[in-house]
């Protein structure tokens, strides 16, 4: 099978640098799962969520993947060579080469960073949830303390949903404490949230300067990207995961 096709960030481009945003096509699912679905536990088959996983490190030319038990909590993992997957964080970072962090996403905000200089990358799998209580800063700060500094930083938000499809209650419009990022739908007391126009206002104020978001929605584009919501309002019975990755070449 040929390498599945995914998106890239022109901000993290960098020849010691691989990354990559993938979505649903490529891969050896079938069914609503169709085809590559990289989330274990989900009804899939696990022996084929694993051989699209391992398309995944081919893509990349890594052999050496960590994914994480997401939790939507604002927790960020520091990682090495020899740390097993499976750990409930929402956020990785690493400084070892040669080392592939992977976030799974369906719907929710997957955000690649890298600080080439001093060689650090991170991602954060960001939903509302994590985002509100501050994921940003925390992986920011866990980039640091492996050496990184904020002004050589770039990141990218990858596909994620967007505003016109993604609306929320009053818990989010709370929680989020700005009403900036937020449209009335016709529900009463009711919002369209813009997740990732949020998360790069999060970056900002983390003095992160280099910032692109991709702005693909994984709601609406049905064939490219999984969507936990759209599978809901299709009355499915499950739904996969795409993944973001990043390393240090």
């Amino acid at each position: 099978m040929v390498n599945p096709p995914y998106q890239l960030a022109n901000n993290l481009k960098h020849k010691e640098i691989v990354h990559g945003f993938f979505g649903a096509e490529g891969g050896y699912s079938s069914g609503i799962f169709e085809s590559l679905n990289c989330g274990l536990n989900k009804g899939d088959d696990d022996t084929k969520v694993m051989q699209n996983r391992a398309l995944v490190c081919k893509s990349m030319g890594v052999d050496r993947m960590v994914t994480l038990k997401q939790v939507h909590k604002s927790d960020v993992l520091v990682v090495d060579q020899n740390t097993p997957n499976g750990h409930e964080y929402d956020a990785i970072v690493t400084s070892s080469k040669g080392l592939l962090l992977a976030i799974q996403t369906a719907d929710c905000a997957p955000i690649l960073l890298q600080d080439v200089e001093n060689g650090v990358v991170g991602a954060v799998h960001a939903g509302w949830r994590s985002a509100v209580l501050g994921i940003v800063e925390n992986t920011i700060k866990s980039m640091e303390s492996l050496g990184a500094s904020r002004k050589n930083i770039n990141a990218a938000i990858g596909p994620c949903i967007q505003q016109q499809s993604y609306e929320v209650g009053p818990e989010v419009f709370e929680a989020a404490n700005s009403s900036e990022f937020f449209t009335n739908a016709n529900k009463p007391n009711h919002y369209f949230f813009d997740l990732s126009g949020f998360l790069n206002n999060q970056l900002k104020k983390c003095s992160i300067q280099s910032i692109l978001e991709l702005r693909l929605d994984t709601y609406a584009l049905k064939k490219q990207y999984f969507s936990c919501r759209r599978a809901y309002h299709e009355g499915l019975n499950g739904f996969g995961n795409q993944l973001s990755v990043i390393a240090i070449y």
